[in-house]
């Protein structure tokens, strides 16, 4: 995985260009239907073509002044385009129905933005987290027919009160609403850099992870970056970049990166990772970065673990503890299996 920048860059450039392709072979689609009913269209297209190879005919034999060729042009095609404008309007289309339909309306389906407040062009949120897709499988983070927080069912969870068989003393459902209505705030004050991490705690199945990836499908739908690993993989990973960097001085660091600066990074079954010092070491490396970071931007971490929050302290040291413990809002799920329910 860490030897495959170049290859990767290449196929998201591959992706971009297919979708570029998409958009025009929509729109041509769109056009013929739009000149069969409205021929005009069609003319008011090939006079807008005809007008600029006149005038660029123009400046190039010096009939014309340049300034005063651009001058006439550009009056020539505002008419035709408010005619066109009209056209549209008139026979009920969208006037904008003629311009291609991009996914991303921010860079247009190349990757590339241009900020005026910055000197150069830099990458669009969406190649950011094309680039994180490809660099780690993430095929369970698009959950089919996850639609974010507003697919999250409170019927699973029991309305009946049972402290012994659940461990909290009100009902799972009134319990799990409470959770949800933290969600929602987390939500929308993600970029608030006061508003805390969150970590997920309770027994296997009562929907720790599929609240975490509503998150994230809510988040990447107003252009934040998600990434999603469970525990072992994310420790693997860091593990292979770590040797490489030891022994390959071009070693890319872009995985390493996209753990510490990701927008949201979710961290998933905590505490089935090997227990090894380097790796609680690097636990609390990710997680003061990232705190440092989200005073910058955001950049949020959310934790889930089917440990006992108790055994999850004994199993971590106090350094770890005193950052979970001041820098998350800590929820305890409760229910039964809702897999079993669904099965």
């Amino acid at each position: 995985m860490m030897g495959t920048g170049i290859n990767i860059h290449q196929r998201i450039k591959n992706e971009y260009e297919k979708k570029q392709r998409r958009a025009q072979e929509h729109l041509e689609e769109k056009k013929s239907a739009l000149y069969y009913h409205i021929p005009r269209l069609e003319e008011i297209e090939g006079e807008i073509h005809a007008a600029g190879l006149k005038y660029n005919k123009a400046i190039l034999l010096g009939t014309v002044p340049s300034d005063s060729a651009a001058a006439r042009l550009s009056d020539t095609i505002e008419q035709l385009r408010r005619e066109r404008f009209d056209l549209l309007k008139a026979n009920g289309y969208d006037t904008d129905c003629l311009e291609p339909v991009y996914e991303c309306q921010k860079c247009s389906d190349t990757g590339i933005v241009s900020s005026p407040d910055r000197e150069g062009d830099t990458l669009c949120i969406c190649y950011r987290q094309m680039l994180i897709n490809h660099l780690y499988d993430q095929s369970n983070i698009c959950i089919a027919g996850n639609s974010g927080l507003e697919c999250f069912n409170i019927e699973y969870y029991p309305d009946v009160v049972d402290e012994k068989k659940y461990g909290i003393k009100k009902s799972p459902r009134r319990q799990i609403t409470g959770i949800l209505e933290n969600c929602r705030r987390f939500l929308d004050n993600f970029d608030d850099p006061d508003v805390k991490n969150l970590l997920f705690c309770g027994p296997t199945g009562v929907g720790k992870t599929f609240m975490a990836v509503c998150l994230a499908m809510d988040l990447m739908r107003t252009g934040h970056t998600v990434l999603y690993q469970t525990a072992p993989a994310l420790f693997n990973a860091i593990y292979e970049y770590r040797y490489n960097a030891n022994n390959n001085d071009d070693c890319d660091s872009t995985v390493y990166k996209n753990i510490l600066e990701t927008e949201l990074l979710i961290i998933d079954d905590l505490g089935t990772e090997s227990p090894t010092a380097m790796r609680y070491a690097e636990l609390l490396n990710i997680i003061d970065t990232r705190m440092s970071n989200d005073i910058k931007k955001p950049c949020k971490t959310i934790i889930a673990t089917n440990i006992d929050l108790k055994k999850l302290f004994e199993y971590y040291d106090e350094r770890i503890v005193s950052r979970i413990t001041g820098g998350f809002d800590i929820f305890r799920f409760a229910g039964d299996d809702i897999r079993m329910k669904k099965a």
